[in-house]
């Protein structure tokens, strides 16, 4: 994260590696935002270049398909 953005959040220098929380998933695969946390502090909609990878754990997401009689309906 760029200082830039870690002084507006007021994380440290010790909290400035975060933790993924959570990331969007477009319909190819790539990631546009992320809620990431910083010790205390969760920012929400980071774009990617809002952010410097330090550590990745990849992991997949099944397609999710509108056919699929366990899925459940919105009403």
């Amino acid at each position: 994260m760029s200082s830039t953005l870690q002084e507006r959040y007021g994380i440290n220098e010790s909290d400035a590696v975060g933790t993924v929380l959570w990331h969007s998933l477009n319909e190819s695969g790539g990631i546009d935002v992320y809620d990431i946390k910083f010790g205390n502090t969760i920012v929400r909609n980071l774009k990617e270049s809002d952010i410097e990878e330090v550590s990745i754990k990849e992991h997949s997401h099944q397609a999710n398909r509108d056919d699929d009689p366990k899925r459940k309906l919105k009403k």
